[in-house]
């Protein structure tokens, strides 16, 4: 693929693009592979560039927590890099996957020093920012019912390829706490469901339910 294709990289010369592929391997994973644990020190800058994967630690009890679940493309954990810190959680690639490891030691000497690059990176650090303030509402302040509607309404494009148990697992709640709020939802004709997963049939009454 070329590499001018992602967007952090589209600024790059021609010159500067056949440098940067001199310093990258490209590895296939299959889905299930972890790509490293909780608090690993990074080799490579990971770049996913297409597949999925989630980010995820385990508290006192043992129960897995989600912080964020990633697409391609996209870095992985690229804060660990930059900041030359131990991996913050564990990742675990949940479909086959295409990775580019990238020897951030050249990476950083040879692009890092370019506004272009270095923007992009800031950029990528606050989606990552972003998404970390979000998983914290959820956590924090929402109740279980309103982390449901909430994910619903703004996911709505993910939902034909989600089932119960995964949308469980992102919002850290049990399945049995999502299987109740939903046929809670499903009693009010907000929603129904069709081949194990959730179809919106109201828009505007689930929209009420965000106020």
């Amino acid at each position: 693929m070329n590499l001018k294709q992602f967007w952090f990289f589209s600024s790059l010369t021609d010159e500067e693009i056949v440098r940067l592929n001199k310093i990258i391997t490209i590895k296939q994973y299959p889905a299930g592979t972890i790509l490293f644990y909780e608090k690993d020190l990074p080799q490579y800058l990971y770049l996913l560039a297409s597949g999925s994967a989630k980010l995820y630690k385990y508290d006192s009890k043992g129960n897995e927590i989600v912080l964020h679940t990633l697409k391609g493309p996209n870095f992985i954990a690229e804060i660990a890099n930059f900041d030359e810190s131990f991996y913050p959680a564990n990742c675990l690639l949940e479909s086959e996957s295409t990775i580019y490891l990238i020897d951030y030691k050249q990476f950083k000497e040879n692009f890092l020093t370019k506004s272009d690059i270095s923007l992009a990176v800031i950029k990528s650090l606050i989606k990552k920012i972003k998404a970390i303030e979000q998983f914290i509402t959820y956590s924090m302040t929402i109740d279980s019912y309103g982390k449901i509607v909430k994910f619903l309404y703004e996911n709505e494009d993910l939902l034909p390829n989600l089932k119960q148990v995964k949308i469980a697992s992102l919002l850290n709640i049990t399945p049995e706490t999502l299987s109740r709020n939903i046929a809670k939802l499903k009693q009010k004709k907000i929603i129904d469901k069709s081949n194990g997963c959730i179809k919106i049939i109201n828009h505007k009454e689930l929209k009420k339910l965000l106020n």
